[in-house]
């Protein structure tokens, strides 16, 4: 399995694959940073192989260093911009050896039309694939538009261990206290914000919006907790806002931390193309306001059942949520505690596994129905 960068949060994955998995697992990593300290090659206990990382034209990366000896099946980052996955699942395939691709399938940006050149690349990347492990029901349905055979698409959510985080939902109370305090909260309405800080997250437009539900009257603070390429017109925008008294920004959040932040805010806010924070605060039992956005993650919210979503794309329109979520603040813990049912129910790291695990199962019975029943990866 190769990944470019291993952030935290797929620390519990990884480790659930060698605990659960019927598998034996080697991960193939680079050596940077993951964010904790800790290199990515060092997975607490887990079996690693270190590859070497170059990058070309700035954006794009070619892996080397793999040597695709000695697997019965071999699972990638179907990221499009990897140089090197031609490479790779044709060496697998002249070999033998079964192919899986990990990928999250979703259209370019809903504001252009997906170019003919990516989707014939695609096309070339997935005959290549024996099976697919999907992000979502969206994913699978992209990938079968694209013509992968559905029985051969195996759905997963996500890669956080959502049932931790509502177990550790007691210690993480305790954390709010402490940033309650830190800001200064005093019982005020709290919108917050905890991600990664780059262009399609378009936090400055989460800050135009907090301007506009402020200016409508409504009391609220704002927290922004993350960083990235955008951290300084993120900072821009908060000192030109004319409440940037009631905007703190917090830079990244330290990990195991990050369960104080979700139970402060009172909504959690998604401007653009939602990710992971969206589980994390259902997971710890929050109220979500997004924009309905059409991804993997956002699959599991419910205008009115589990989240708050706006009519449309527009600051304006998501404006009017986050008042109908300051006016309504009563209601939000019964949102929460619905969207936290639903995420326990659909999105654990039970479930990847097992999607895993069977995607696995089915590519090496398409490509070696006599290994298909041998436990050996």
């Amino acid at each position: 399995m190769l990944q470019r960068v291993i952030a935290h949060y797929r620390f519990p994955l990884f480790k659930k694959l060698s605990d659960s998995s019927h598998f034996d697992w080697t991960f193939f990593c680079g050596g940077n940073d993951i964010g904790t300290g800790i290199p990515s090659t060092q997975l607490h206990e887990l079996t690693t192989r270190p590859i070497r990382i170059r990058k070309i034209l700035g954006a794009v990366e070619y892996q080397a260093g793999v040597q695709l000896r000695g697997f019965d099946a071999f699972m990638l980052d179907l990221g499009w911009t990897l140089l090197s996955n031609p490479r790779y699942l044709l060496a697998a395939r002249a070999r033998g050896i079964a192919t899986i691709g990990w990928s999250k399938g979703i259209p370019q940006s809903r504001d252009h039309e997906e170019s003919t050149a990516r989707r014939l690349y695609q096309k070339f990347i997935l005959s290549l694939c024996d099976a697919i492990v999907a992000y979502g029901q969206m994913s699978k349905e992209y990938f079968v538009r694209l013509g992968f055979p559905a029985e051969r698409i195996f759905v997963a959510q996500n890669t956080i261990d959502t049932a931790q985080i509502a177990r550790e939902i007691p210690s993480s109370l305790a954390q709010r206290e402490m940033l309650a305090l830190r800001f200064a909260t005093a019982g005020r309405l709290v919108f917050g914000y905890l991600g990664s800080l780059i262009p399609r997250k378009k936090v400055e437009s989460v800050i135009e919006a907090f301007n506009l539900v402020r200016g409508r009257g409504q009391d609220a603070v704002l927290i922004v907790a993350g960083g990235g390429a955008c951290e300084t017109s993120v900072r821009a925008a908060a000192e030109a806002s004319p409440f940037a008294r009631d905007i703190h920004l917090t830079g990244r959040v330290p990990v195991g931390e990050e369960g104080g932040y979700f139970q402060l805010f009172d909504a959690y806010l998604s401007y653009a193309e939602g990710g992971l924070g969206i589980l994390e605060a259902l997971a710890n039992g929050g109220a979500v306001v997004s924009t309905p956005e059409k991804y993997p993650e956002t699959e599991l919210l419910a205008d009115e059942d589990t989240a708050l979503l706006s009519r449309d794309f527009s600051v304006p329109s998501f404006a009017d949520r986050m008042c109908d979520a300051a006016q309504r603040r009563s209601e939000l813990r019964a949102i929460g505690q619905r969207a936290q049912q639903r995420v326990l129910a659909e999105a654990t790291l039970e479930k990847m596994v097992g999607s895993i695990d069977r995607a696995v199962q089915r590519a090496r019975l398409r490509r070696s129905p006599r290994l298909a029943s041998t436990p050996c990866l």
